[in-house]
């Protein structure tokens, strides 16, 4: 995709606008992938030689899109992740050379596997440029962030079999479903709206909103691996749910 020639008096409008989409873009996989901050921090940390250029605070604002000038090498750092995994994901399409830049992930393995990475309209690992003119809104995002892929039906039953998920394994772990409810929606991860959200989730009160659906299931994920020992990646707890 070329870039677009923008008037001048348009480009902070443009910057403005790319900030915004960027930070949707990059919740998005984040999210998606079931990423926390640490876990990106270490994950990048690994692709740049040991060199921590990508920090929970970066990361922090470019979700909430507060960064105006945000460093080169929180791009870098981005962009070298974003190659690590398409390369260790196929391994056959890449030379021997290309294979021995690939870091060990160790225990990040499990999010690796099966992680949709940030690319380019053509499908490729997105690079440094591509990252910084997305970012600066001289290119758009590559995907259609307007769109919902979840109805409110989806977003009912995903609901409605998460909260019957926990509620199972709580049993299972011994934890009365009912008078330890409360100390398991604290353990969710997220703000104390979004906590309370889902102790009311969790006693069939209340349903998650079709747009936050894959937001709220990369929670649980985390949530009932850490607790629970009940290890599923988000995509494969989503699909989990849609068909409980």
């Amino acid at each position: 995709m070329v870039r677009e020639s923008l008037d001048a008096n348009a480009l902070e409008e443009a910057m403005d606008a790319g900030a915004i989409a960027f930070a949707k873009w990059f919740c998005r996989f984040m999210d998606g992938n079931g990423i926390s901050h640490p876990q990106l921090v270490a994950l990048c940390k690994l692709c740049t030689g040991g060199k921590a250029w990508l920090h929970s605070s970066q990361i922090a604002n470019l979700r909430a899109a507060r960064l105006k000038s945000p460093g080169p090498r929180s791009f870098v750092a981005i962009a070298y992740l974003m190659w690590a995994v398409w390369a260790y994901q196929n391994a056959n399409k890449i030379t021997a050379e290309e294979a021995e830049l690939i870091p060990r992930f160790g225990t990040l393995s499990v999010l690796v596997d099966r992680m949709e990475i940030m690319t380019d309209e053509q499908g490729k690992p997105a690079e440094v440029g591509y990252l910084v003119e997305v970012f600066a809104g001289l290119k758009p995002v590559p995907i259609d962030l307007t769109v919902n892929i979840h109805t409110a039906h989806d977003a009912e039953q995903v609901s409605r079999n998460a909260g019957r998920l926990v509620r199972k394994l709580m049993a299972a772990h011994d934890i009365d479903p009912i008078e330890d409810a409360a100390a398991i929606a604290n353990l969710y991860p997220g703000s104390h709206l979004q906590r309370s959200e889902f102790a009311s989730l969790l006693k069939g009160e209340s349903v998650w909103e079709p747009e936050l659906v894959e937001e709220n299931v990369a929670r649980l994920s985390k949530l009932v691996r850490e607790k629970f020992e009940y290890n599923r990646q988000p995509a494969d707890l989503l699909e989990e749910l849609l068909k409980r």
